[in-house]
């Protein structure tokens, strides 16, 4: 396949169709039982399955096993596939592998396992596999095209559009194999979002990503005037993941609000996805409740010209399926390479039908 034909795969909402490709897996041995894994859906037929990198393939037998009645993929002893114990996932403080960020929620003196750049990418398995179609019951986000005019009709007419991105390090594309340096490179969702955008519509996209690790939405009003003054046609603004344990979350819907009014200040017919964040680690300090909160709060934000990118719900929905592992890209607050095709597969969702 060429590059298109890989990209047009990949970005193919995983809720469509009967194949899903490259799901990850992260394999977790529980006391006596062999190490297992949760597959999002039912397989009807194994495709592939590799290391993350996807330099490494598995042989049916020998490495894994397929359930097909608990949709699960368990290790024989003589797989070569890497997996983690319970007692690994829980470490002290001193471990060089703990979560230098925080230890895990109500337990001061456990830290859960941690990494950045490709450590997490080491540990993950990425599967292809055909499935019977109409098992998704989770979120499906809709074509909200209509809600967001002016950037349509230049996408439609093939006239380039300005797109501006200012979010939290999940934007700035952290985990990502594109940005730890990591086979197969994927780049991380707002380039995958422009990338498809320009092959869709067959028009230039002009990407320029002001999200910057860390922030939260408060530091992204304090930078809004540097992405207003680009002029952007469509402001992608995805903040939450670090304002998760604010006392006050409803300060969160007045932030992001103010970006929006800072960028329509330079050009009015600004348009804009707000993007409600992925879940972090249910075990870390972070406080899930908030989350619903924020997204809640972006809902009430949203109408002409402003539409809703509900990652909240979509991470949600993924964790009734499968593991946080799964998808992590570091143990605690950032999407691997699937999670990062799934932010994408939802953006675009939401300008294509």
């Amino acid at each position: 396949m060429n590059d298109r034909e890989i990209l047009e795969q990949l970005l193919k909402p995983f809720w469509t169709g009967k194949t899903v490709h490259q799901e990850s897996l992260f394999f977790v041995k529980k006391a006596d039982n062999r190490p297992e894994s949760r597959l999002l859906f039912i397989p009807e037929a194994v495709l592939a399955v590799q290391s993350a990198d996807l330099t490494i393939s598995y042989i049916e037998g020998r490495d894994y096993v397929v359930d097909t009645k608990k949709k699960t993929i368990t290790l024989p002893p003589t797989s070569k596939i890497p997996y983690k114990t319970t007692q690994e996932l829980y470490l002290p403080k001193s471990s060089p592998l703990a979560s230098k960020i925080s230890h895990k929620k109500n337990d001061p003196d456990t830290f859960l396992l941690f990494g950045e750049g490709f450590f997490f990418h080491k540990l993950q398995t990425s599967i292809t596999y055909t499935h019977l179609p109409d098992q998704w019951k989770g979120y499906t986000p809709k074509y909200l095209g209509t809600d967001l005019p002016n950037t349509m009709e230049k996408l439609k007419n093939n006239i380039p559009v300005k797109l501006c991105i200012s979010g939290d390090s999940i934007s700035a594309g952290h985990n990502a194999s594109k940005m730890t340096g990591a086979e197969p490179y994927l780049p991380p969702y707002p380039e995958l979002f422009a990338l498809f955008l320009k092959d869709y519509y067959k028009t230039d996209i002009l990407l320029k990503n002001f999200a910057v690790g860390g922030w939260n939405a408060i530091m992204g009003l304090a930078d809004a005037k540097k992405v207003a003054a680009e002029k952007p046609d469509l402001t992608v603004i995805a903040y939450g993941m670090n304002d998760t344990t604010s006392k006050t979350p409803h300060e969160y819907g007045e932030n992001v609000k103010g970006i929006m009014e800072t960028v329509k200040k330079e050009n009015p017919k600004a348009e804009f996805i707000l993007v409600a964040s992925m879940l972090g680690n249910e075990e870390w300090l972070v406080i899930k409740e908030n989350f619903f909160v924020f997204r809640d709060d972006l809902k009430k934000l949203c109408g002409k010209g402003i539409v809703l990118a509900d990652m909240t719900e979509m991470w949600d929905s993924l964790l009734k399926a499968k593991s946080f592992l799964d998808i992590t890209g570091n143990g605690v607050n950032h999407p691997n390479d699937f999670g990062h095709r799934v932010y994408a597969q939802v953006l675009l969702s939401l300008l294509s039908q």
